[in-house]
């Protein structure tokens, strides 16, 4: 389950899983954040990692077209931030 939020070059993704692994759970589990940017994903990462943030995986291609990361953030919550390498 999920939804999409456009705003003007950017598109915020929020996904929910199935609540297979139950809804007692610790906040950020079962929910991710999607964020698609034409900014470069390279720079955005190696900033949030010169900030003291910690990546959960460095940028990288994916199959579908994206070059993303991940991370979680402090209060738990799963972000992902990538773009289109289509439309580069």
């Amino acid at each position: 389950m999920g939804v999409s939020l456009r705003a003007g070059g950017v598109t915020f993704m929020i996904g929910q899983d199935d609540w297979k692994k139950g809804r007692d759970r610790k906040k950020g589990e079962g929910f991710r954040l999607y964020c698609t940017t034409a900014q470069d994903v390279d720079s955005l990462a190696e900033r949030i990692e010169a900030r003291g943030g910690r990546l959960d995986y460095e940028p990288r291609d994916q199959p579908w077209g994206m070059r993303d990361f991940a991370l979680t953030d402090p209060d738990g919550f799963k972000i992902t931030i990538g773009v289109d390498t289509a439309k580069l």
